[in-house]
């Protein structure tokens, strides 16, 4: 099996970044625009500012960390079925939290197979 993990860098990001509750929302849809299950959430605060909010899937993850001194939020997004569209979430995301940014995506195409015995 083949599956994409997509990262993203968002720059010029709206204020709502620092909105714990907004990055939730943004995270939620995203999971929900590709028919993701939520099975957990953990967001973590940092001091003087910034936060790290991840998404537990049943088929992985959504992360999201911002850094509000510079207006960017880097998306993690792991989607371990094929048929969910990763770009869709990021879409959602962004859409969200930078819809007048600039968002640059990589991927990681992971293959995953059984190990022969």
């Amino acid at each position: 099996m083949r599956i994409r993990q997509v990262l993203a860098d968002m720059r010029n990001c709206e204020n709502v970044i620092e909105d714990e509750v907004k990055l939730l929302e943004a995270g939620i849809a995203a999971a929900k625009s590709v028919g993701a299950t939520i099975i957990g959430e953990h967001a973590q605060r940092y001091v003087p500012h910034g936060v790290t909010l991840i998404l537990f899937l049943a088929e992985s993850h959504i992360m999201l960390t911002t850094w509000p001194e510079y207006r960017m939020v880097l998306a993690d997004i792991l989607l371990c079925n094929p048929e969910m569209d990763e770009n869709r979430a990021i879409d959602e995301i962004a859409r969200r939290l930078c819809p007048n940014g600039v968002v640059e995506r990589s991927y990681v195409t992971r293959h995953i197979e059984p190990l022969a015995v």
